[in-house]
């Protein structure tokens, strides 16, 4: 299936969905390794574009082909089952760096030098799969993560999976070499020519982008370097960490009135830079203004969270605020002052913006 085929798809799903994305700031989109810019999307009478024309052609920065983004991309191969999903978009990175014709037939130092300003200004979810052996790739099979537009994973009950975009013009038949060869990171995995993607683990039959997984399609589709969405909220006791204490809850819910906040459906991270944008799905119908005060009492709520592990929430992100609402999805604006801790955060589900509001209390230390 081409990738102009599986576009199609996905519009075709997130126009079922119905979803509304919060209108961005950042500049209009340029092109990149995996696709050109589409054409412009139609307006409405206010000269706003709609979601549905979102979905069918935009072609955000970094997107990983045909007007089909790297999270569309990601919606069409995670499986029903898996309750996180990551993207980490290299090219919307190396177009942010001024590099986006980056390959593995660059320069050592300028690959070298990329990597270095990446982790440094970036929120990398993913430091690349085939990154730790991108000297064995790159004398044995002529290609390294250098190649990689995009990298989508996803973890769930059944195991996790993993997809790769590379970038067009690369020699597939080097790809598959290493495939047979069982090399680092491939083995298992299947080249699919005709989208230049390699996956392993990849939905056959039910995915997100067919499921009933309309909140977490509507929370994802967002232009971002990386991106993580949790199917459902985060259980209390999970951004609390493992190492809480009774005293550690207690103190939380003295001070905010978790059970009163409203039901979360799904939460997106999504990070560019040092800015991040946490989106929060709310049920069909939910009101406007009911969404926009509880953004603000779960952004007080985040200003307290106790730090019970190694790092805290306040480590890797300050400055927050409401960052608007559309229909049912509400965002909240933070600035990352430690990229590697924001990631560190955002994968362990320590983020607690989308904190479930029901709480089963910890248990009492026995003494034993």
């Amino acid at each position: 299936m081409s990738r102009s085929v599986l576009a199609l798809a996905t519009t075709a799903v997130l126009l079922a969905a119905a979803g509304c994305s919060v209108e961005s700031d950042s500049e209009e989109p340029t092109a990149t390794h995996t696709g050109e810019a589409s054409a412009e999307a139609p307006t409405t009478e206010a000269g706003q574009t709609t979601p549905e024309d979102r979905a069918s052609t935009a072609s955000p920065e970094g997107t990983a082909g045909a007007g089909l983004s790297a999270y569309g991309m990601a919606l069409l191969a995670t499986p029903v089952e898996a309750t996180h999903l990551t993207v980490t978009d290299f090219d919307a990175v190396r177009g942010r760096l001024g590099v986006p014709d980056l390959t593995s037939a660059d320069l050592m130092t300028d690959r070298l030098e990329f990597w270095r300003a990446a982790e440094g200004s970036s929120v990398l979810l993913s430091d690349g799969l085939l990154r730790l052996e991108n000297s064995r790739y790159d004398l044995t099979y002529g290609f390294t993560q250098d190649d990689v537009d995009a990298e989508v994973h996803w973890t769930g009950p059944d195991g996790g999976g993993f997809l790769l975009a590379l970038r067009p013009g690369l020699d597939l038949d080097l790809v598959q070499a290493a495939i047979d060869d069982d090399a680092p990171g491939l083995a298992d995995a299947i080249l699919d020519p005709a989208t230049a993607t390699v996956g392993q683990g990849v939905g056959t039959d039910a995915v997100w982008a067919t499921s009933s997984h309309s909140a977490a399609a509507r929370v994802g589709e967002v232009p971002a370097e990386s991106l993580i969405v949790r199917n459902g909220c985060v259980p209390f006791a999970d951004a609390l960490g493992v190492d809480a204490t009774v005293e550690d809850q207690e103190e939380v819910l003295d001070a905010h009135d978790v059970e009163s906040l409203l039901d979360v459906e799904a939460v997106a991270i999504a990070f560019t830079g040092h800015q991040a944008t946490i989106r929060l799905a709310y049920p069909h119908g939910t009101d406007p203004a009911a969404i926009e005060a509880d953004l603000a009492a779960r952004l007080s709520l985040a200003q307290d969270w106790p730090i019970t592990e190694s790092i805290g929430f306040l480590d890797g992100f300050a400055d927050g605020t409401v960052g608007g609402v559309d229909v049912e999805i509400g965002e909240l604006e933070f600035t990352v002052t430690n990229p590697t801790a924001a990631a560190l955060l955002a994968l362990a589900d320590l983020v607690p913006l989308g904190v479930c509001t029901d709480v089963e209390p910890l248990a009492e230390p026995t003494g034993l």
